[in-house]
C-alpha cells in the first residue's frame, strides 16, 4: 500500500486505484462502518507486529545478563526438564514488566511511520477518516499491554522472583556434592576447611581428602583420607563421607607435646551442610514480596512505598508512551524505522531518567514518593496531549511541523529513506554499476564505488546499533543502582564516571551483536530494492559484494583484542570500584591477606593466624607436607612466629617443632627454638597474591594469574576458559557476519525489519550456545579449549557452508 506525492484534487483516485486494496475500497464505498473496522484491524496488525518486534528485541537484550547465570546453574546442579524450564520461565516476567511499555512503543513510533511515510494517512485523512481515528487501534494495544503489565508487575513479577530463588536454593541443596570444587579450600561448611585433591565426573568419590576442623580453638583436628565415596541426604541436611585409608591428627597449640595420632582403614564422617553457604534459603527480598505483604510493612519501611509505588505506575507507562507516540510517529519523516528506533531510545532514556530523578528527590523529602515515581508519566502523558491537537496539521503548519521537517532535512536519514523517496532501486544500482568499467567489474580494485557504498551503510547501521545498545543498557542499569544512589548518597560525577567507563565495556560485549545486525540489514534492504540483482547483472558476484563487509568484520576483530588487551581492564577495574562505591560495599581490595589457607609448592599446604606483607612475617603458622599417592602427612612444621630472609631467600622459624610421620605412624618430633628450614622457599609475594577477575587482566596477566593460583590449590577451570574467550570472542565478529550475508538475502523482501528480526535471533542461539560451553567448561565437564571456541568452530562451519552455497 503505498502512493506517491500528488496534488490533493488528485489524491481520491489515487486512493481508488493504488492505496486501498480492492476489498477495501469496496466496503468504504458501501459500508462505511466496515471499511473502518476493516482498516482498524489493518492498522492493529501493522502496529502489534512491530510490537511484538521491539518487544523481542529488548526482552533479549535485557535476557543475555541472565544467561549465563541460567546456564551455570543448570550445569552445576543438574536437574529435569520441567524445573530447567520453569527457571527459564521465571526470568521473564521481570524482564517483561520492563520491555512491555517500551514494545508500546516501538510499535506505535515505526507503524505509524511508515503508514505516514507511504502516504496512507493521508489516503485516510482524504476519505473522510482523520488521523484521531488512530486511537482506537492504538488505545486497544495500550489498554492491552497495561493490563498485561499490571499482571507482570502485581503477580507473576515478585511469584517468578520467590519461585526462581526457591528452586535455585532446592537445587543447591540436593546437589551439594556438586558444589565441591577440586583443588580449592571450601570453607562453606559449618566448622571446617576441605580440600579435595581430585573429584570425578559424578561427584560421589572424592580422591585426597583434607578436612580441618575449626570449631575448637584449643585443639586442632586434621582427617586425611586416600579416598572418600560421597553419599547426600539433602533431607536430614547431611553429607555422609565413606573414608577410606586415612589418618586423624590431633594438637594442642598451647601444649606443643600433646599430640594424637591414629589410622584407620574405613570411617565414616558426616558433614552437616545446614546453615552453611551451600544449604542458604535466598531472601527474595523486596521485589519477590507480594503486593499484601508489601502493604503491611509500609509504614515500618519506606522503602516498600516506593516499590509499590513502582508497581502501579509502571503499567501506565503503556498508555503514557501510546499518547506521545502518536503525534510522533504520524509526522511524515524521512528515516524510517531507523528515525522511529533512535527516537524510541531517547524516549525511554528520559523517561526512567526522570524516575530515577523522581524517586531521589522524594527519598530527601522534597517531594512526596507518589510524585516522584509517577512524575515520568504525567509528564510524557502530558506532553503527548499537549502534541494530540496538531495531530491533524499538515506538515510545516506549525512550529513543531518545521521542526520535525527540518529534522527530515538531515543527512544522516538519506541511507535510510530509500524505501520512504520511491526511488527505483534498480536505477540506483545501474548508476552504481556503470561507474565500473566493464574490464573491472569483477576485479579486487580497493577502494571502489561499491566497497565505500557498502561500507557506509553498514557503519551506519553499526553506529547506530551500538549507540542505541548500550545507551539502553546504561538506562537499566542506572535505574537499577538508583536505590543504592540515593542510599549512599553517591556523587553525581562518579555515577558519571561509572558509566563512562562502562560504555567501553558493553561497546566490547556488543560491538559483534551490532555488526551482525547491521550486516543483516545493509544487505536485506539491498535485496528488498532489487540492488543485488543489478550488481550481479553488472558482472559482479556476491562474493566479490560480502568482501568489504568481512575485511570489516576482521578489522572489528582486531580492534576488540587490542581493546581487551590495553584499555578496557583498566575501565573495568574502575567502574568496578566505583559500582562497589555505589553499593555501599568497603573499598575494593585487590589483595586477601588475610586467607589463613594456602596450597604451597611440592604439595605443601601453608594454614596460619596472621600474615603481615609489609614487615614479611607470620604468626602461628602450621605446614603439612603431603604424599601426593596417599595423600598422608609426611611432615608437619609449627611455629610460633616466621620471618622471611631475603638473603638466603628462606623462611626463619621461631618457636616450634617438627613432626614426621610414615605410614600412620609418629617417627620423629624435633622442638626448636629457631630453625630454617630450605624446603620452604616460597617468597612473601607468593601469598599476597592479587584477587582480580578475569576481564580486569589482559590476555598475558590472566594466563601468569592462572598459572600461579593453580601451583597454589586453587579452581582455575573458569579462569582458564575466559582466557580462551578473550580471543574467541572477538572473533566471533567476522564469524558472524559470514553467517549473516547469506541468510540476509533470505529476508531481504522483509528489509530491515526482517533482518533486525533474524538478526536477534542468531544472537540467541549464539549467546546460549556460549554461556552453555562457557558453564560446561567452569565445572570441568569440557575442556577450556573446546569451551571457549566450540561456539566460533560450530557457527564458523555453518558461516561457511551457507556462504559457499549462494546463488551467486
Amino acid at each position: 500500500m503505498r502512493l506517491v506525492h500528488m496534488p490533493q484534487s488528485h489524491q481520491v483516485d489515487a486512493i481508488h486505484r493504488q492505496a486501498v486494496p480492492g476489498a477495501i475500497r469496496t466496503a468504504m464505498l458501501e459500508w462505511p462502518l466496515a471499511a473502518m473496522r476493516l482498516i482498524d484491524r489493518y492498522i492493529c496488525k501493522q502496529i502489534f507486529s512491530h510490537t511484538l518486534l521491539g518487544l523481542g528485541i529488548f526482552s533479549f537484550v535485557f535476557f543475555v545478563p541472565q544467561l549465563v547465570r541460567l546456564m551455570d546453574l543448570v550445569v552445576r546442579h543438574p536437574a529435569s526438564w520441567s524445573t530447567i524450564g520453569i527457571l527459564f520461565l521465571s526470568t521473564f516476567p521481570g524482564i517483561l514488566s520492563f520491555t512491555l511499555p517500551i514494545g508500546v512503543l516501538v510499535g506505535v513510533l515505526i507503524a505509524l511511520g511508515r503508514l505516514s511515510a507511504d502516504s496512507e494517512l493521508i489516503a485516510m485523512s482524504a476519505l473522510g477518516m482523520g488521523r484521531r481515528r488512530l486511537m482506537v487501534p492504538v488505545g486497544i494495544l495500550a489498554v492491552g499491554a497495561t493490563l498485561i503489565t499490571f499482571v507482570m508487575t502485581l503477580w507473576l513479577g515478585p511469584l517468578s522472583v520467590r519461585t526462581f530463588r526457591s528452586i535455585e536454593d532446592q537445587l543447591r541443596a540436593g546437589q551439594a556434592s556438586n558444589q565441591v570444587a577440586p583443588r580449592v579450600f571450601d570453607e562453606r561448611f559449618p566448622h571446617m576447611v576441605l580440600y579435595i585433591n581430585d573429584i570425578d565426573s559424578a561427584s560421589t568419590r572424592w580422591k585426597g581428602v583434607f578436612l580441618a576442623g575449626t570449631d575448637s580453638k584449643d585443639v586442632s583436628r586434621l582427617t586425611l583420607a586416600e579416598e572418600a565415596i560421597v553419599i547426600a541426604d539433602p533431607k536430614e541436611g547431611k553429607l555422609e563421607l565413606h573414608l577410606r585409608n586415612g589418618s586423624v591428627h590431633e594438637f594442642s597449640p598451647g601444649d606443643p607435646n600433646r599430640y594424637s595420632l591414629s589410622a584407620f582403614g574405613q570411617r565414616d564422617f558426616p558433614v552437616d551442610i545446614k546453615g552453611s553457604e551451600v544449604d542458604r534459603v535466598s531472601e527474595p527480598g523486596i521485589p519477590g514480596r507480594s503486593m499484601s505483604v508489601l502493604w503491611s510493612e509500609r509504614r515500618t519501611q519506606p522503602e516498600t512505598n516506593v516499590e509499590i509505588q513502582r508497581r502501579l505506575s509502571f503499567p501506565f507507562a503503556c498508555i503514557s508512551f501510546a499518547l506521545l507516540a502518536m503525534p510522533l510517529g504520524a509526522r511524515p519523516r524521512r528515516g524510517g524505522r531507523a528515525a522511529g528506533f533512535l527516537i524510541t531510545l531517547l524516549l525511554v532514556s528520559g523517561y526512567y531518567l526522570m524516575i530515577t530523578l523522581g524517586v531521589g528527590l522524594a527519598r530527601q523529602g522534597a517531594i512526596p514518593v507518589w510524585a516522584g515515581v509517577w512524575s515520568a508519566n504525567f509528564f510524557t502523558a502530558g506532553l503527548g496531549l499537549i502534541l494530540f491537537p496538531r495531530l491533524e496539521r499538515m506538515p510545516g503548519s506549525s512550529r513543531t511541523g518545521a521542526f520535525f521537517s527540518r529534522i527530515a532535512r538531515w543527512k544522516i536519514w538519506k541511507i535510510l529513506s530509500r524505501e520512504e523517496q520511491g526511488i527505483a532501486p534498480a536505477r540506483a544500482a545501474d548508476g552504481f554499476c556503470s561507474n565500473f568499467p566493464s574490464k573491472r567489474r569483477g576485479r579486487l580494485g580497493i577502494p571502489q564505488l561499491l566497497d565505500t557504498y557498502l561500507l557506509r551503510s553498514f557503519f551506519y547501521y553499526f553506529i547506530l546499533l551500538t549507540v542505541g545498545f548500550i545507551l539502553l543498557f546504561e538506562v537499566f542499569t542506572f535505574f537499577e543502582l538508583l536505590d543504592d544512589i540515593a542510599r549512599h548518597r553517591t556523587p553525581l560525577l562518579d555515577v558519571a564516571y561509572y558509566f563512562f567507563y562502562l560504555a567501553s565495556y558493553l561497546f566490547y560485549q556488543l560491538a559483534p551483536l551490532a555488526a551482525l545486525v547491521a550486516v543483516l540489514i545493509t544487505l536485506g534492504v539491498m535485496t528488498k530494492n532489487n540492488e543485488l540483482v543489478a550488481f550481479k547483472a553488472g558482472g559482479i558476484s556476491l562474493y566479490r559484494i560480502s568482501l568489504p563487509l568481512l575485511l570489516a568484520g576482521i578489522f572489528l576483530a582486531a580492534g576488540l583484542v587490542v581493546l581487551d588487551d590495553t584499555y578496557l581492564p583498566f575501565a573495568n577495574q574502575r567502574q568496578d570500584a566505583l559500582r562497589n562505591q555505589i553499593k555501599g560495599r568497603p573499598a575494593q581490595t585487590y589483595y586477601q591477606p588475610n586467607r589463613q589457607w594456602i596450597f604451597g609448592l611440592n604439595a605443601k599446604i601453608y594454614n596460619y593466624e596472621l600474615f603481615d606483607p609489609d614487615r614479611e612475617l607470620f604468626g602461628g603458622l602450621n605446614v603439612f607436607e603431603l604424599d601426593p599417592t596417599t595423600f598422608e602427612i609426611r611432615r608437619r612444621i609449627f611455629a610460633a612466629r616466621a620471618h622471611w630472609d631475603a638473603q638466603q631467600k628462606i623462611w626463619i622459624l621461631e618457636s616450634g617443632w617438627v613432626r614426621e610421620f610414615n605410614h600412620g605412624q609418629l617417627t620423629r618430633y624435633e622442638p626448636f627454638l629457631a630453625n630454617a628450614l630450605a624446603e620452604l622457599n616460597e617468597p612473601p609475594s607468593y601469598f599476597n597474591r592479587e584477587v582480580r577477575q578475569s576481564y580486569q587482566m589482559t590476555w598475558w596477566e590472566l594466563k601468569r594469574y592462572i598459572a600461579d593460583l593453580s601451583q597454589a590449590g586453587f579452581d582455575v577451570a573458569r579462569l582458564s576458559v575466559q582466557l580462551q574467550k578473550k580471543i574467541s570472542f572477538p572473533l566471533i565478529a567476522p564469524i558472524i557476519i559470514l553467517l549473516a550475508i547469506p541468510f540476509s538475502i533470505l529476508v531481504g523482501t522483509r528489509g530491515a525489519v526482517g533482518g533486525l528480526a533474524l538478526g536477534v535471533g542468531i544472537a540467541i542461539v549464539y549467546w546460549a550456545a556460549s554461556a552453555l560451553t562457557e558453564a560446561m567448561g567452569a565445572v570441568g565437564q569440557l575442556p577450556p579449549l573446546l569451551a571457549g571456541w566450540a561456539p566460533d568452530t560450530i557457527f564458523g562451519f555453518l558461516g561457511l557452508y551457507f556462504f559457499l552455497k549462494m546463488p551467486t
